[in-house]
């Protein structure tokens, strides 16, 4: 589930997003994965999609901590509050140089 994005909730972004990750989503759990866009809240969607669906785990992937809301909205503690097991998985932010180089 991506949730849409809150500063443009009629946007494709979110759709774009998630067709980008459901073939390595495929790829990482062995077999076909399905993805859905929710809410902009990502709390009310996650709270939405157990509604509607049956699951055994709820996995959060977010943004570094230094810049991710979601984890600044102690999103993972508050879906814990659903009742089912969450995994979080953070972006790990890639170092790269500057160049000083002309």
């Amino acid at each position: 589930m991506v949730p849409r994005p809150y500063w443009d909730p009629d946007t494709d972004q979110a759709a774009a997003t998630l067709e980008l990750a459901l073939p390595l989503l495929d790829e990482a759990a062995g077999g076909h994965v399905e993805g859905i866009v929710g809410v902009s809240d990502p709390f009310a969607a996650v709270q939405r999609a157990i509604e509607a669906g049956d699951f055994d785990e709820i996995i959060i992937s977010t943004l570094p901590e230094r810049i991710s809301h979601w984890l600044g909205r102690d999103l993972p503690h508050r879906v814990e509050a659903l009742g089912l097991p969450v995994t979080v998985v953070t972006a790990q932010q890639l170092e790269r140089s500057v160049s000083t180089a002309p």
